[in-house]
This record gives C-alpha cells, sequence and structure tokens, in this order.
C-alpha cells in the first residue's frame, strides 16, 4: 500500500521535472542534464547516510524520517514560486529531495527479504512490478494536471499522495524491530533447512 501510493505520487511529477527546469527554472538543457548527473551521486551518498541511520534509530524509522523530510521539501519548492528561477536554490533543493526520497530502498528492500520466505519473494518483486507500472500510468495523471492547474498544484497533490504513503509506512513501526532480525531465516534455521 505504501509503495503504491507512493509510486503513483512520484510518477505524477518525476517524469515532468526535466521540463519544470526548463520551462520555470529557465536551466539549459545541459544544466539539466548536469543536474541529472549528480542525482546518482547525491543518491549513492545519501543511501549510506540512511544505512548509518537505520543502525542507530532502526530500519522502518529511518524511512519514516526519510519520506517525511522528502515530502516536506517538495512542500517547500511548492510553497516558494520565488525559488524556482533561482538555480542555486532550487537544483539543491530538488537534488537533496530526490536522494533522501530514494536512498531508503535498499533498506526497504532488506526488511522485505527478512520477513518474506524465499519461495513467496518472486511473488513480492511482481508486485513491485505492477507498482512501477502505476508509476508510468500516473504521468499521465500528472501530464494533465500540469497542463491545467500548473507545477504547483501538482506538486501539491503530490506531496499529499506521499503523505497518505507515509502514513501508511508508519503502521510498520511497532512490527519491525530497530535491530534488524531475520524472521524468515530464523524459522527456516528452526526447520532445520
Amino acid at each position: 500500500m505504501t509503495d503504491c501510493c507512493m509510486g503513483l505520487a512520484s510518477g505524477m511529477t518525476i517524469k515532468f521535472f526535466p521540463i519544470f527546469f526548463r520551462t520555470e527554472a529557465k536551466l539549459s538543457p545541459s544544466n539539466v542534464s548536469l543536474m541529472y548527473t549528480a542525482i546518482p551521486l547525491a543518491l549513492s551518498s545519501m543511501a549510506l547516510v540512511a544505512q548509518r541511520e537505520a543502525h542507530f534509530i532502526g530500519r522502518v524509522q529511518t524511512i519514516v524520517t526519510n519520506r517525511l523530510i522528502g515530502i516536506t521539501l517538495l512542500l517547500f519548492i511548492a510553497t516558494h514560486t520565488g525559488l524556482w528561477t533561482v538555480p542555486a536554490a532550487i537544483v539543491p533543493l530538488y537534488i537533496c529531495r530526490t536522494s533522501i526520497m530514494n536512498a531508503q530502498y535498499p533498506i526497504q528492500r532488506s526488511i522485505l527479504m527478512d520477513y518474506v520466505p524465499k519461495a513467496t519473494r518472486a511473488r513480492w518483486a511482481s508486485v513491485e512490478s505492477v507498482t512501477q507500472f502505476g508509476w508510468s500510468g500516473s504521468a499521465a495523471v500528472g501530464g494533465f494536471l500540469i497542463e491545467r492547474y500548473g507545477f504547483q498544484t501538482t506538486f501539491f497533490v503530490t506531496a499529499s499522495m506521499q503523505l497518505v504513503g507515509w502514513l501508511c509506512s508508519l503502521l510498520l513501526l511497532p512490527l519491525v524491530p530497530r535491530k534488524a532480525v531475520s524472521v524468515v531465516a530464523a524459522q527456516e534455521q528452526q526447520q532445520g533447512r
């Protein structure tokens, strides 16, 4: 449920950010490309930070915290339209938001692997494929919203949907211990596998 909400929400805007940076921030195509080159570097760094964070506060706690920061940054971008034309402000905000929102995926995957038996992991992987399809399909909705209401409204709709996904992720807090424990490995060990 969480991934579905987050994926549908992100799909509405992610594919249109290059257009946003070209039309609203007035960045040249080469500067937009440079920015998108910097994102994987920032994401790698943030993923390392998130792993350390998870070690200290817990995996779900890290996911919840990072998602809330990312949603807050998107709302900040939406409400501070004057910064849209200031590349020195909007580009780092976007890179930071994108990196923080995506840095938790390895942690999320580790939780899934700890709680899903090996025999059913392929089924869960296919559910992820459906989520990715929805992510692509929601781009059509995002395109409509941008054409009709502009980027700001689309950012608000995206952040609202992400907030619903974030609320769903709170349900994991009492279920997943702060320290990584592989429930599947423990069960398989008890069964003598």
